[in-house]
């Protein structure tokens, strides 16, 4: 028998379901676009100008929160930490509810699946996190390439460095060309960090050494004052390269994964239909 901790954990949740579906019908005014994004910028201000919530205070004193600020910025997310900190609360909360009570059909003990609902939240919210950082990532990593052409080619044209980028990135459409081009408005600061450095760390955090080598070429051109146009080419012409080989052997790892299967599910039973009279007849005449 399913016991009473179960029971009360499930009630409580179709309770809670079944009053917001209420509360949410009860409402009888029309919903206006307008006003609602009126409505929710307001309690947004609101909201950051009052003190601090409970909630926020303790993701605060746990270090949750700085971590969380680094993972979402990095994956890309237009959400607060303590939305996401909420949403992964409220997924393991209700992960663990259900498994607890499905305890009667799997022969394992009420707790020990609560506590495997509740890793397994948290854990589909880390993978999602993940998941994101490292699509971002790889969409970011995608267009350098495309950037520093256009680069090379705004270079031949003269000027300084700083101002054919910011040229190339006003002119293009894409993710890294908009961090880009803040990169550049917050390094025209006076008493700000240059661009150089804040390029270095921004490879850094998203891990894309090819901006690293960007950020080294402007900064000897800037201290040393040697040329940027065959640095950025020859950069460019080895992330093609890198781009090219990467594609090669994908294109033959998806081979392999092709004709594996096609080896085992057609040639072997074409074989053994072929090869089948014979090895009979030969039977036969062993025989």
């Amino acid at each position: 028998m399913p016991e009473p901790t179960s029971f009360l954990g499930a009630i409580a949740a179709g309770a809670s379901c079944v009053v917001a579906i209420l509360a949410v019908g009860e409402r009888q005014e029309s919903v206006d676009a307008a006003s609602w994004l009126a409505r929710r910028r307001h309690s947004e201000l609101s909201q950051a100008e009052e003190s601090p919530s409970q909630w926020t205070k303790a993701l605060v004193i746990t270090g949750v929160r700085a971590r969380l600020v680094d993972v979402i910025d990095r994956a890309g997310w237009n959400e607060s930490p303590e939305r996401v900190a909420a949403f992964a609360t409220a997924l393991s909360a209700s992960m663990a509810v259900i498994c607890a009570t499905a305890w009667s059909i799997v022969p394992i003990s009420a707790p020990a699946l609560g506590a495997a609902g509740l890793m397994g939240g948290m854990g589909f919210c880390l993978l999602a996190l993940r998941a994101a950082i490292q699509s971002r990532r790889a969409h970011l990593a995608a267009e350098v390439v495309p950037l520093l052409e256009l680069f090379t080619l705004e270079l031949g044209g003269g000027g300084s460095a700083l101002s054919a980028l910011g040229s190339v990135t006003t002119k293009i459409q894409g993710q890294l060309a908009q961090d880009l081009r803040r990169l550049l408005i917050a390094s025209q600061v006076v008493g700000s960090p240059p661009f150089e450095s804040r390029l270095v760390h921004y490879s850094e955090r998203l891990d894309i050494a090819a901006l690293a080598s960007l950020a080294t070429i402007l900064a000897a051109s800037r201290e040393y004052g040697t040329g940027v146009a065959f640095g950025v080419r020859a950069l460019a012409t080895d992330l093609r390269h890198a781009q090219r080989r990467e594609l090669i052997a994908h294109s033959r790892r998806a081979l392999n994964h092709v004709l594996l299967p096609a080896g085992v599910g057609v040639l072997l039973p074409f074989l053994a239909v072929v090869m089948y009279p014979a090895v009979t007849a030969l039977q036969r005449n062993l025989h």
